[in-house]
């Protein structure tokens, strides 16, 4: 805000200089031979705020900072009499369950071209914060404020989303502040003792961004407390980056307890990109830390991760081609790390007339420097068994302030060590370029991949479209039937048709995968893959557990991939699980 000034009552018997301070604010003194007047510098906007509606269709949307899928809009703003009606409205993702509280009436401010500061003097009685029952996805509601005292633009400061800023003379509202900070923070009711603290807590981190960003640990070491519970080495770590090329670093203060002098339980959320990355593909990783306040400045006494970043375990070099970039151990020789990209290079560029689609995306490739426990920790399989790992993280996609999809970031896979030396580099099954591709191949079908779709899809794919043979691994086998394959979403539920060799359920994977490609083609293989994408989200919200608690978000999927194969065999295969399992072991029998 441009202009503003406040009001107070001067101490009876003190004398000054008295400071003022301001969360967010330096201080401000007040000298007797520096007087202040207390009024406002410069000429402030004579007459009277226009009456008229403006109509704002689509409207601004923003998002809530803590509840993103909570979203926000200016629908209308009318100015008549006395008082100025803002028509807001109000959408969620159908089940959204809000913990926290949203605004209510004490924390809507407006602020008008004078420096005037309003809240609404009508506000709906149903509604005392602002955010929607569990079982609502849309409300339209009016706050009504007094009519701004002076014309041109009004902010408004609704608690938790950005600033919007209404101009009468250009009939506008535009977001003018990301984070809220440039307002100014004295609204009535005064924050509250734990408010104050959020937002000095989160100043704090602010400022330890830019130490993350230098790499500098001495400055994020100064913000710790004398004798703070804290991992200094994997903190290190952490800050030091690994060689990752990290940009856009900014941590979230998130939920806590908040007291005047103390913080505890607070979540903090690490928010980064990675240079070259596209720029909505951000990594998150969350921890949780104590804080205490001592000398009015704030230092961590606690300090616990809950997701580790992956530079800590795997820190190394970057490397970089036109779609790749690698990072490894700063001992790869140069000539191995050229090889590997040439031959992701030579991988994607194969794979985009095979599978028809390829990711535009850059990806990661980290490796261990041997074969030992960080990549254990990092993909929580045994290194000693897997060459390789494929990650990528699903998001919900939102738009006209509805769910109406997913889309897939992050992309990343982790090879082992063994691999990256190029171990039985020529391999079809094991070599490198094979797990290059295959690991490869689920990056390209990423967007399409769903925690409900059936494991031989999306493993036999993989397995297929590598030109891994696996399925060379059953010859000699006699099947007598699939049990759940058609539809289980996880090898470890597939029971005891093999007993528990996992190798021999890739196989069989791999076998069913090269059936459908034979017998179908491509296209039919690729069009059932993808199908099991287009489930409507809220069929998905309607069936998830209330607690997200793994076992039961795992039946979940399980329950949508039964639910769903007889309906997608029919449609793209022509066929039914029974009919689909008595051709492929006909099939299988001429391939023994």
């Amino acid at each position: 805000i441009e202009r503003g000034w406040f009001e107070f009552e001067l101490p009876e018997k003190a004398t000054p200089p008295f400071e003022f301070q301001f969360p967010s604010f330096g201080a401000v003194e007040l000298r007797p031979e520096r007087p202040l007047s207390g009024g406002v510098s410069g000429d402030l906007p004579s007459g009277a705020f226009p009456t008229g509606e403006w109509r704002f269709d689509p409207p601004l949307w923003a998002g809530h900072f803590n509840i993103p899928s909570l979203r926000m809009g200016i629908r209308g703003i009318a100015a008549e009499g006395d008082r100025m009606t803002v028509t807001l409205e109000l959408r969620q993702p159908p089940g959204l369950l809000v913990i926290g509280q949203p605004p209510g009436p004490g924390e809507l401010a407006r602020v008008d071209a004078a420096g005037v500061q309003a809240f609404p003097r009508e506000f709906p009685e149903d509604l005392r914060e602002m955010h929607l029952p569990r079982d609502q996805t849309r409300r339209t509601l009016s706050l009504v404020y007094p009519l701004p005292t002076a014309p041109g633009p009004s902010v408004f400061w609704l608690e938790g989303w950005p600033l919007l800023r209404f101009d009468p003379a250009r009939g506008v509202v535009e977001e003018v502040n990301g984070d809220g900070q440039a307002f100014v923070r004295a609204p009535t009711p005064t924050p509250s003792p734990s408010a104050i603290a959020w937002q000095e807590i989160q100043a704090r981190m602010d400022r330890l961004a830019e130490a993350v960003a230098n790499r500098d640990f001495a400055s994020f070491r100064a913000a710790l407390a004398e004798n703070a519970d804290v991992d200094l080495q994997l903190l290190e770590g952490v800050v030091g980056g690994g060689g990752w090329p990290l940009v856009n670093i900014r941590w979230r203060v998130e939920d806590g307890a908040f007291e005047a002098d103390e913080a505890r339980e607070v979540e903090i959320l690490l928010e980064v990109a990675l240079e070259g990355f596209p720029a909505e593909d951000v990594r998150r990783y969350r921890a949780r830390a104590d804080f205490r306040k001592s000398d009015g400045e704030w230092r961590i006494t606690r300090w616990s991760w809950t997701d580790t970043p992956p530079w800590t375990i795997l820190a190394g070099r970057a490397w970089s081609s036109a779609h790749f970039t690698l990072i490894a151990p700063a001992n790869l020789s140069e000539g191995t790390a050229q090889d590997i990209l040439a031959e992701l290079e030579a991988a994607r560029a194969d794979l985009q007339v095979k599978p028809r689609r390829s990711s535009s995306a850059p990806a990661i490739w980290p490796s261990t420097r041997r074969t030992g426990r960080p990549s254990g920790r990092l993909t929580g399989r045994s290194p000693g068994r897997t060459l390789g790992v494929a990650f990528s993280r699903i998001f919900p996609r939102i738009e006209e302030e509805e769910l109406v999809g997913f889309e897939t970031g992050e992309y990343m896979i982790v090879l082992n060590a063994e691999g990256v030396r190029g171990y039985r580099q020529t391999d079809p099954l094991f070599g490198r370029q094979a797990v290059l591709r295959h690991e490869l191949v689920h990056v390209v079908l990423a967007p399409w991949t769903r925690p409900w779709t059936p494991g031989w899809l999306v493993e036999g794919a993989a397995m297929t479209y590598a030109g891994q043979p696996f399925w060379r691994e059953l010859q000699g086998q006699k099947l007598e039937g699939l049990g759940n394959m058609t539809y289980t979403v996880s090898f470890g539920h597939i029971g005891d048709i093999f007993g528990t060799a996992a190798a021999r359920q890739y196989a069989l994977s791999s076998a069913m995968a090269e059936f459908v490609r034979e017998r179908w083609g491509d296209e039919v293989f690729l069009a059932l893959y993808r199908s099991y994408a287009g489930v409507e989200p809220q069929e998905i919200a309607r069936r998830m557990p209330m607690v997200a608690i793994g076992t039961l978000v795992e039946a979940t999927w399980e329950g949508i991939a039964q639910d769903l194969t007889p309906e997608r065999m029919r449609q793209h295969l022509g066929v039914d699980p029974g009919a689909f399992e008595a051709e492929f072991l006909r099939w299988w029998q001429g391939r023994r």
